[in-house]
Protein backbone atom coordinates (compact mmCIF):
# COMPACT_ATOMS: atom_id res chain seq x y z
CA UNK A 1 0.00 0.00 0.00
CA UNK A 2 2.94 2.37 1.00
CA UNK A 3 4.48 1.85 -2.32
CA UNK A 4 1.32 2.44 -4.48
CA UNK A 5 0.86 5.60 -2.23
CA UNK A 6 4.83 7.01 -2.74
CA UNK A 7 4.17 6.34 -6.67
CA UNK A 8 0.88 8.15 -7.11
CA UNK A 9 2.37 10.95 -6.03
CA UNK A 10 4.59 11.30 -9.02
CA UNK A 11 1.04 11.12 -10.84
CA UNK A 12 0.35 14.81 -11.93
CA UNK A 13 -2.08 15.79 -14.86
CA UNK A 14 -2.40 19.25 -13.78
CA UNK A 15 -0.49 21.12 -16.42
CA UNK A 16 -0.50 17.80 -19.13
CA UNK A 17 -0.96 18.77 -22.58
CA UNK A 18 -3.88 17.57 -23.76
CA UNK A 19 -3.62 18.20 -27.18
CA UNK A 20 -1.34 15.94 -28.43
CA UNK A 21 -0.56 12.25 -28.68
CA UNK A 22 -2.04 11.16 -25.41
CA UNK A 23 -1.87 7.25 -24.31
CA UNK A 24 -1.45 5.27 -20.94
CA UNK A 25 -0.08 1.75 -21.25
CA UNK A 26 -1.19 -1.12 -19.05
CA UNK A 27 0.80 -4.37 -18.33
CA UNK A 28 -1.40 -8.06 -18.92
CA UNK A 29 -0.24 -9.61 -15.29
CA UNK A 30 1.37 -12.75 -16.65
CA UNK A 31 -1.10 -15.09 -15.13
CA UNK A 32 -4.21 -13.63 -16.85
CA UNK A 33 -5.47 -15.49 -20.15
CA UNK A 34 -4.49 -13.15 -22.82
CA UNK A 35 -1.03 -12.36 -21.25
CA UNK A 36 0.10 -15.38 -24.55
CA UNK A 37 -1.20 -12.73 -27.02
CA UNK A 38 -0.50 -9.72 -25.48
CA UNK A 39 1.56 -8.41 -22.86
CA UNK A 40 0.14 -4.63 -22.91
CA UNK A 41 -2.75 -2.26 -23.59
CA UNK A 42 -2.97 1.27 -24.56
CA UNK A 43 -5.86 3.91 -23.13
CA UNK A 44 -5.67 6.53 -25.69
CA UNK A 45 -7.57 9.78 -26.60
CA UNK A 46 -8.35 9.17 -30.05
CA UNK A 47 -11.96 9.47 -32.45
CA UNK A 48 -14.50 6.88 -33.31
CA UNK A 49 -15.03 8.31 -36.66
CA UNK A 50 -11.07 7.73 -37.55
CA UNK A 51 -11.51 3.72 -36.67
CA UNK A 52 -10.83 1.72 -39.07
CA UNK A 53 -13.57 -1.15 -38.92
CA UNK A 54 -13.07 -4.21 -40.87
CA UNK A 55 -14.73 -7.38 -41.87
CA UNK A 56 -14.89 -9.46 -39.08
CA UNK A 57 -16.12 -7.12 -36.64
CA UNK A 58 -18.65 -7.38 -33.91
CA UNK A 59 -19.72 -4.13 -32.81
CA UNK A 60 -21.95 -3.75 -30.17
CA UNK A 61 -23.40 -0.23 -29.16
CA UNK A 62 -25.75 1.30 -26.60
CA UNK A 63 -28.89 2.22 -27.81
CA UNK A 64 -28.37 5.25 -26.19
CA UNK A 65 -25.56 6.75 -28.19
CA UNK A 66 -27.06 5.34 -31.56
CA UNK A 67 -27.09 9.06 -33.03
CA UNK A 68 -23.05 9.22 -32.74
CA UNK A 69 -23.09 5.88 -35.23
CA UNK A 70 -22.69 6.55 -38.62
CA UNK A 71 -23.31 3.31 -39.54
CA UNK A 72 -22.65 4.04 -43.71
CA UNK A 73 -18.92 3.99 -42.79
CA UNK A 74 -19.36 0.65 -41.29
CA UNK A 75 -19.43 -1.84 -44.05
CA UNK A 76 -19.25 -5.89 -43.65
CA UNK A 77 -19.29 -5.22 -39.94
CA UNK A 78 -22.42 -6.81 -37.82
CA UNK A 79 -23.84 -3.72 -35.36
CA UNK A 80 -26.01 -4.73 -32.59
CA UNK A 81 -27.80 -1.74 -31.06
CA UNK A 82 -28.33 -3.16 -27.39
CA UNK A 83 -29.93 -1.38 -24.39
CA UNK A 84 -27.97 -1.17 -21.27
CA UNK A 85 -29.25 -2.70 -17.82
CA UNK A 86 -27.87 -4.14 -14.75
CA UNK A 87 -31.03 -6.38 -14.10
CA UNK A 88 -31.66 -7.34 -17.56
CA UNK A 89 -29.13 -7.06 -20.64
CA UNK A 90 -25.63 -7.65 -17.51
CA UNK A 91 -26.90 -11.06 -16.18
CA UNK A 92 -25.64 -14.17 -17.57
CA UNK A 93 -28.95 -15.37 -18.80
CA UNK A 94 -28.86 -12.71 -21.67
CA UNK A 95 -25.75 -12.61 -22.60
CA UNK A 96 -25.36 -15.96 -22.89
CA UNK A 97 -28.51 -16.14 -25.03
CA UNK A 98 -26.81 -13.18 -26.54
CA UNK A 99 -23.99 -15.57 -27.36
CA UNK A 100 -26.13 -18.55 -29.00
CA UNK A 101 -27.42 -16.02 -31.48
CA UNK A 102 -23.17 -15.10 -32.51
CA UNK A 103 -21.42 -18.58 -32.05
CA UNK A 104 -21.75 -19.89 -35.62
CA UNK A 105 -20.53 -16.72 -37.58
CA UNK A 106 -16.82 -15.78 -37.71
CA UNK A 107 -16.09 -13.14 -36.27
CA UNK A 108 -12.60 -11.67 -35.63
CA UNK A 109 -12.98 -8.98 -33.26
CA UNK A 110 -15.18 -7.18 -30.84
CA UNK A 111 -15.77 -3.19 -30.78
CA UNK A 112 -17.85 -2.08 -27.60
CA UNK A 113 -19.00 1.76 -27.85
CA UNK A 114 -21.41 2.33 -24.74
CA UNK A 115 -21.09 2.28 -20.49
CA UNK A 116 -20.16 0.08 -18.37
CA UNK A 117 -22.84 -2.32 -19.17
CA UNK A 118 -21.68 -2.71 -22.54
CA UNK A 119 -18.01 -3.23 -22.23
CA UNK A 120 -18.48 -5.79 -19.37
CA UNK A 121 -21.37 -7.76 -22.03
CA UNK A 122 -18.82 -6.62 -24.56
CA UNK A 123 -15.64 -8.47 -22.89
CA UNK A 124 -17.65 -11.34 -22.08
CA UNK A 125 -18.95 -12.45 -25.38
CA UNK A 126 -15.00 -11.29 -26.54
CA UNK A 127 -13.54 -13.73 -23.94
CA UNK A 128 -16.07 -16.51 -25.56
CA UNK A 129 -15.42 -16.07 -28.99
CA UNK A 130 -11.81 -16.05 -28.09
CA UNK A 131 -11.08 -12.60 -30.64
CA UNK A 132 -9.50 -9.62 -29.77
CA UNK A 133 -10.96 -6.73 -28.17
CA UNK A 134 -11.70 -2.69 -28.78
CA UNK A 135 -13.50 -0.40 -25.73
CA UNK A 136 -15.16 2.69 -26.55
CA UNK A 137 -15.93 4.04 -23.48
CA UNK A 138 -18.53 6.48 -23.32
CA UNK A 139 -19.55 7.39 -19.90
CA UNK A 140 -17.48 8.64 -16.98
CA UNK A 141 -17.25 5.45 -15.00
CA UNK A 142 -16.53 3.67 -17.89
CA UNK A 143 -13.62 6.04 -19.16
CA UNK A 144 -12.61 5.88 -15.74
CA UNK A 145 -13.14 2.33 -14.59
CA UNK A 146 -15.08 -0.78 -16.45
CA UNK A 147 -12.49 -0.67 -19.76
CA UNK A 148 -9.57 -0.63 -17.37
CA UNK A 149 -7.83 -3.43 -16.07
CA UNK A 150 -9.66 -6.58 -17.84
CA UNK A 151 -12.18 -6.98 -15.83
CA UNK A 152 -15.44 -9.10 -16.96
CA UNK A 153 -18.59 -9.06 -14.78
CA UNK A 154 -21.58 -9.96 -15.40
CA UNK A 155 -24.52 -10.41 -12.76
CA UNK A 156 -26.73 -13.44 -12.01
CA UNK A 157 -30.74 -13.73 -10.60
CA UNK A 158 -31.82 -16.85 -9.22
CA UNK A 159 -35.27 -17.90 -7.59
CA UNK A 160 -35.08 -13.85 -6.97
CA UNK A 161 -32.31 -13.34 -5.59
CA UNK A 162 -29.66 -10.52 -7.05
CA UNK A 163 -26.19 -11.26 -7.55
CA UNK A 164 -23.60 -8.01 -7.98
CA UNK A 165 -20.63 -9.61 -10.60
CA UNK A 166 -21.56 -13.59 -9.74
CA UNK A 167 -19.41 -13.98 -13.12
CA UNK A 168 -15.55 -12.76 -12.34
CA UNK A 169 -12.59 -13.09 -14.92
CA UNK A 170 -10.23 -11.25 -16.82
CA UNK A 171 -10.40 -10.42 -20.55
CA UNK A 172 -8.13 -7.67 -21.44
CA UNK A 173 -8.99 -5.39 -24.62
CA UNK A 174 -6.22 -4.78 -27.24
CA UNK A 175 -7.12 -1.24 -26.84
CA UNK A 176 -8.98 1.92 -25.40
CA UNK A 177 -9.99 4.08 -27.20
CA UNK A 178 -11.39 7.46 -25.58
CA UNK A 179 -13.23 9.98 -27.63
CA UNK A 180 -13.50 13.30 -26.21
CA UNK A 181 -16.95 14.02 -28.20
CA UNK A 182 -18.84 11.61 -25.74
CA UNK A 183 -17.77 13.86 -23.23
CA UNK A 184 -19.24 16.44 -24.38
CA UNK A 185 -22.46 15.35 -24.62
CA UNK A 186 -22.78 14.00 -21.57
CA UNK A 187 -26.07 15.24 -19.33
CA UNK A 188 -25.07 16.88 -15.51
CA UNK A 189 -26.82 13.98 -13.90
CA UNK A 190 -24.78 11.62 -14.81
CA UNK A 191 -21.70 13.71 -14.81
CA UNK A 192 -22.40 13.60 -10.91
CA UNK A 193 -22.77 9.79 -10.79
CA UNK A 194 -19.62 9.02 -13.11
CA UNK A 195 -17.32 11.38 -11.06
CA UNK A 196 -17.78 8.29 -8.61
CA UNK A 197 -14.24 6.69 -9.47
CA UNK A 198 -12.41 9.47 -10.02
CA UNK A 199 -13.49 11.26 -6.13
CA UNK A 200 -12.91 7.32 -5.16
CA UNK A 201 -9.44 7.50 -6.16
CA UNK A 202 -8.90 11.17 -4.85
CA UNK A 203 -9.83 10.20 -1.49
CA UNK A 204 -8.06 6.38 -1.33
CA UNK A 205 -4.95 7.31 -3.67
CA UNK A 206 -3.84 10.96 -4.56
CA UNK A 207 -3.94 14.49 -2.75
CA UNK A 208 -2.97 15.84 -5.93
CA UNK A 209 -5.72 14.76 -7.58
CA UNK A 210 -8.05 16.15 -5.10
CA UNK A 211 -6.55 19.36 -4.81
CA UNK A 212 -7.25 19.57 -8.60
CA UNK A 213 -11.16 18.43 -8.01
CA UNK A 214 -11.71 21.04 -5.17
CA UNK A 215 -9.61 24.05 -7.52
CA UNK A 216 -11.52 26.54 -9.60
CA UNK A 217 -9.58 24.57 -12.26
CA UNK A 218 -12.20 21.83 -12.27
CA UNK A 219 -15.32 22.95 -13.65
CA UNK A 220 -16.66 19.94 -14.77
CA UNK A 221 -20.03 20.81 -16.30
CA UNK A 222 -18.63 23.99 -18.16
CA UNK A 223 -15.41 23.12 -18.92
CA UNK A 224 -15.34 19.15 -20.59
CA UNK A 225 -11.43 19.77 -20.62
CA UNK A 226 -10.95 19.79 -16.99
CA UNK A 227 -13.20 16.89 -16.98
CA UNK A 228 -11.46 14.58 -19.46
CA UNK A 229 -8.29 15.78 -17.43
CA UNK A 230 -9.50 14.07 -14.17
CA UNK A 231 -10.58 11.05 -16.39
CA UNK A 232 -6.86 10.21 -17.43
CA UNK A 233 -5.57 11.32 -14.04
CA UNK A 234 -8.07 8.36 -12.50
CA UNK A 235 -6.95 6.23 -15.63
CA UNK A 236 -3.06 6.55 -14.53
CA UNK A 237 -3.91 6.50 -10.91
CA UNK A 238 -5.45 3.09 -11.64
CA UNK A 239 -2.56 1.91 -13.50
CA UNK A 240 -0.09 2.52 -10.68
CA UNK A 241 -2.47 0.12 -8.46
CA UNK A 242 -2.45 -2.72 -11.21
CA UNK A 243 1.01 -2.50 -12.24
CA UNK A 244 2.38 -2.91 -8.19
CA UNK A 245 -0.23 -5.07 -7.24
CA UNK A 246 -2.22 -6.83 -9.94
CA UNK A 247 -3.45 -9.19 -7.33
CA UNK A 248 -5.37 -6.30 -5.52
CA UNK A 249 -4.31 -7.69 -1.89
CA UNK A 250 -6.36 -6.94 0.78
CA UNK A 251 -3.54 -4.49 2.23
CA UNK A 252 -2.38 -3.01 -1.25
CA UNK A 253 -4.88 -2.04 -4.17
CA UNK A 254 -8.23 -3.74 -3.63
CA UNK A 255 -7.94 -1.04 -0.80
CA UNK A 256 -8.54 1.63 -3.07
CA UNK A 257 -9.83 -0.18 -6.23
CA UNK A 258 -12.41 -1.56 -3.97
CA UNK A 259 -12.90 1.04 -2.03
CA UNK A 260 -16.40 1.55 -0.85
CA UNK A 261 -17.78 -0.88 -3.70
CA UNK A 262 -18.63 -3.75 -0.83
CA UNK A 263 -21.10 -1.59 0.39
CA UNK A 264 -22.04 -0.65 -2.95
CA UNK A 265 -23.05 -4.24 -4.63
CA UNK A 266 -24.76 -4.74 -1.31
CA UNK A 267 -26.75 -1.56 -2.18
CA UNK A 268 -27.42 -2.72 -5.46
CA UNK A 269 -28.45 -6.03 -5.01
CA UNK A 270 -30.97 -5.10 -2.09
CA UNK A 271 -32.69 -2.45 -4.89
CA UNK A 272 -32.71 -5.39 -7.76
CA UNK A 273 -30.20 -3.59 -9.69
CA UNK A 274 -31.93 -0.50 -9.60
CA UNK A 275 -29.88 1.44 -7.93
CA UNK A 276 -26.97 3.56 -10.54
CA UNK A 277 -23.65 1.69 -9.94
CA UNK A 278 -22.28 5.85 -9.73
CA UNK A 279 -25.22 6.47 -6.93
CA UNK A 280 -24.77 3.31 -4.76
CA UNK A 281 -20.18 4.33 -4.53
CA UNK A 282 -20.96 7.82 -3.59
CA UNK A 283 -23.39 6.91 -1.09
CA UNK A 284 -21.16 3.90 0.30
CA UNK A 285 -18.78 5.97 0.34
CA UNK A 286 -19.90 8.28 3.13
CA UNK A 287 -20.98 4.86 5.09
CA UNK A 288 -17.22 3.68 4.38
CA UNK A 289 -15.60 6.55 5.98
CA UNK A 290 -18.35 7.29 8.85
CA UNK A 291 -14.99 6.90 11.07
CA UNK A 292 -12.49 8.62 8.90
CA UNK A 293 -13.34 12.33 10.19
CA UNK A 294 -10.55 14.20 8.01
CA UNK A 295 -11.26 12.14 4.48
CA UNK A 296 -15.28 12.53 5.08
CA UNK A 297 -14.77 15.93 5.27
CA UNK A 298 -12.91 16.29 1.81
CA UNK A 299 -15.55 13.84 0.13
CA UNK A 300 -18.19 16.37 1.42
CA UNK A 301 -16.54 19.37 0.09
CA UNK A 302 -16.16 17.80 -3.31
CA UNK A 303 -20.18 16.06 -3.21
CA UNK A 304 -20.68 19.95 -2.14
CA UNK A 305 -19.31 21.61 -5.15
CA UNK A 306 -21.07 19.16 -7.79
CA UNK A 307 -23.85 19.02 -6.55
CA UNK A 308 -24.32 15.63 -5.07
Amino acid sequence: MDKIIEESRKIDWTEKDLSGDISISFLVPKNHKRFSEIKNYQLKVGSLKNFNFSNGDLVLVDSGVKDYINESALKNVTIKYLKPSEGELKTLNSVNKLLSELRNENFKRVISIGGGIIINVSSYIAEQLKVDLVLFPTSLIAMCDASIGGHVLVNDIKDGKFAKHAYKTFYEPNEIILDPVFIEYIPEKWIRLGLAETIKHAIYQSELLMNYLLSDNFQPFSDKKSLLRAILWTADLKRVCLEIDPEQSKDGSYFIIRAGHDISDKMEEESNFTLNHGDAVEKAMLEDLASDPERLSLLKAIYLKIGI
